[in-house]
């Protein structure tokens, strides 16, 4: 078991990734200023509305910068794996033959695959997000190299843990049809309680003990605010510790629903 294939594999899907420049460098572009303008305009009409100086424990300036930035922050996690390299079109298709031939891990393979197409997304974070940071650093949000530095670290745990949490759901395909929409409904559930749609401070008060207990948000709402600088080194390592421990329960999970499926896969592909 080389770590030069799974190094390949990266590299490969990171070449695809890469393919078409011309059509990378106008969406990066776009994108960027499509949430910008859409952050501005949306939270400026919510504040006005509301007449509220602080909503979710952030002003205004800091509201548009904290969406900006977990907008972005939330390709690098969430990554393409709705596309060809999903392990459910592995299965429908039969593409799994041909890994389980290899002297090499599938799962290993396939998060090689997975850190490969995440390339336009870093590129996009780091030549926008963290100049677009450093320049509105605010009292509020001090960002600072040291926070860019943990953020980068939170957002590598939270990438892994967000493929582990959707590794089981692909599984399913073994036993059923209906993967696609199973995994939309989870990444909905992840941005909606991960802190992509509102921040985490904006729910209701009897909502915090659920968030807490569950790991939606060390996938968005964490990484971001140590990028925002608006966590201590202590907390960011508790946060992190925990965070560790979610990919630890999730990749047995995955493990053991892999391995279920695969005593049942046959292998002809649809």
């Amino acid at each position: 078991m080389s770590l030069r294939l799974y190094l390949d594999a990266a590299a490969t899907q990171a070449r695809r990734s890469l393919a078409y420049r011309v059509d990378f460098w106008v969406e990066a572009a776009v994108v960027f200023l499509v949430s910008l303008g859409v952050a501005w305009s949306l939270w400026t009409a919510v504040f006005d509305a509301t007449g509220a100086a602080r909503i979710g424990g952030f002003d205004r300036p800091g509201m548009v910068l904290y969406v900006v930035t977990v907008l972005l922050a939330a390709k690098l996690v969430r990554g393409a794996d709705l596309g060809d390299a999903a392990v459910s079109s592995d299965v429908f298709e039969g593409g799994l033959t041909r890994y389980l031939l290899y002297p090499a891990s599938y799962r290993g393979l396939k998060y090689a695959e997975h850190v490969g197409g995440l390339v336009p997304a870093l590129v996009q974070l780091v030549l926008f997000g963290a100049p677009f940071l450093l320049l509105l650093s605010t009292p509020e949000a001090p960002v600072s190299p040291g926070s860019l530095a943990m953020g980068a670290v939170s957002l590598l745990v939270a990438n892994l843990l967000c493929w582990l949490l959707l590794f089981p759901f692909h599984c399913v395909a073994f036993w059923a049809e209906g993967v696609w929409t199973l995994v939309l409904a989870v990444r909905f559930v992840g941005d909606l309680l991960g802190g992509v749609m509102i921040p985490l401070g904006a729910f209701p008060a009897w909502t915090q003990p659920w968030h807490a207990a569950l790991p939606f948000r060390h996938l968005y709402a964490e990484p971001v605010e140590t990028l925002l600088g608006r966590r201590d080194v202590a907390t960011w390592a508790t946060d992190l510790a925990a965070a560790g421990a979610w990919c630890l329960v999730l990749a047995v999970v995955g493990q053991a629903t892999f391995l279920a499926g695969r005593r049942r896969y046959t292998g002809p592909g649809i």
